[in-house]
Order: structure tokens, then sequence, then C-alpha cells
């Protein structure tokens, strides 16, 4: 890794965002170590800062509010944002904070979960995240596109019904790539579970059922100005196979910029 304390000398600024507060309906944890094992002698070949936000282990939403205030203060050095997360709830500040920076972008949300969920009172956790977006007009529906979906929530189905989003299944792929509007700056969301168990065992909803080439070809096709990638759960992955493909992953995204 070829590290800078300067924002100014940077190509890229990698934001760690450990956390695992967003995760409240399943036992099975385990994000909060996932940035220090992914990034961990990670060689990016090109300069790099690396920043990290500290949650609060009281707050889910003062660790967003974190986050967004961090989000906010590096996106004006003007260069390419990678959070490496952490649940998948930490990808709701860092949108807010670059959708207001950059108004055109759409959102490509790479999972096997749509996470438009009915909240549990105000609490912005991982599977509620693109709702409550949409809700708040951070996003308009037409600018979501879900890719690799394969589990709907019956909640999800009511909450759909008031919208016209673009799903698109592990059969569908070649239909995103044709309908994806490429003309516009993209925001990649990569939840490692959208990937095939066998690939991506260490993670809280193993449903996914794209290969690691599949989502390599995502990442290629969007060609984003902005990425994260979340929901790597070292300690469900003893052979350490999420982590690797979470590298690749990245490495396809640094690799785009």
């Amino acid at each position: 890794m070829c590290e800078t304390s300067s924002p100014e000398d940077a190509d890229i600024i990698v934001q760690k965002l450990p956390s695992d507060m967003g995760i409240h309906r399943n036992p099975r944890k385990g994000t909060l170590n996932a940035p220090d094992k992914i990034l961990d002698d990670f060689e990016f070949g090109r300069s790099v800062l690396v920043d990290e936000v500290f949650p609060d282990e009281f707050s889910l939403e003062e660790t967003h509010n974190r986050i967004e205030q961090n989000t906010r203060d590096l996106v004006e050095y003007g260069r390419p944002l990678v959070s490496v997360g952490g649940d998948h709830s930490v990808s709701y500040p860092v949108l807010k904070a670059l959708k207001e920076n950059n108004p055109e972008m759409q959102l490509v949300w790479l999972d096997s979960h749509l996470d438009v969920k009915r909240p549990v009172e105000s609490h912005v956790s991982h599977d509620v995240v693109v709702r409550r977006l949409v809700e708040e007009n951070v996003f308009a529906p037409s600018d979501v596109y879900f890719v690799g979906i394969t589990k709907i929530d019956d909640d999800e189905k009511d909450f759909l019904s008031e919208y016209d989003f673009s799903i698109y299944g592990p059969e569908e792929m070649a239909q995103f790539r044709e309908e994806y509007d490429c003309s516009r700056p993209g925001y990649l969301s990569v939840d490692i579970d959208v990937l095939k168990q066998s690939e991506a065992p260490g993670t809280g909803y193993p449903d996914g059922q794209l290969s690691l080439k599949q989502a390599q070809k995502v990442v290629d096709e969007v060609n984003p100005v902005h990425a994260d990638i979340v929901e790597v759960a070292p300690s469900l992955d003893d052979k350490g196979r999420t982590v690797e493909a979470s590298r690749k992953i990245i490495r396809n995204i640094i690799d785009s910029f």
C-alpha cells in the first residue's frame, strides 16, 4: 500500500467504516473488524489516503453522523472515495453526503437483497437503507438499479408497489448492461452477500447467486465515481474466502478509477 497523509497527494481516498450496530435482526454479526482484515497488506499500486471513522459504541445514529461529516470533508478533495465497511447501514450517511455533492449521481445496489424493509422505529439498519434514501428524496427511484437480487420480503413488496424501480436478478445481468445509463456518474455499493455462498460464506445473509466474475463485470460496466463494499464478516469465514473475494472486487474498483 502506497499511503500518504495528505489528501492533496492521494489518487484515491479509502474510508474505513467499522460497524456492526446496523445489524439487529440477525445474530450472525462479524462486520466490525472487516476493514482491518480486508485492507491488511493490501497493495493499491497508487497513492492512497486511508482514513477511518470510529463508531460510537452506544449509538448507531451518532456513528452515522460521524460518517456523514467525514465523507463531506473528504469529498472536498475531489478524489474517488472507496468506503470499506462494516454493515450496509454505513452506506446511508456516505450516500447522503456524496449525493449532495454530486446531484447527478445514480446508485447501483449490488446485493442479494433490496434493503427496503419496513424500519423499526427510526433505526436506520442495514436492511432499510435504500428505503430511507428514497423516502428522504436523496435518490429518486429512477436513480436506483438493484442488481443480483434473489430475495424480496413481503414488506418490501408493499414498498415496491408504490415506486417504479429497476430490479435485476442473477439471470438478468445482460438486461442490466443494456439498460444501465453509463452516461451518468454512478455510485456502486457492493454487499458481499451478492456472491454465491461457495465463494463468500463469511456474511450474515448468504443468499447470493452471482459468481465473483459476474460481480467484477458489474464493476466494469458501472465504472463508478465512488464505491463501497460491505457485510464482510471475517469471523464467519474460517478459510478467508470472503475477505479474498472482497479484495479482488476492491482491486477492480480501484482499477476502474
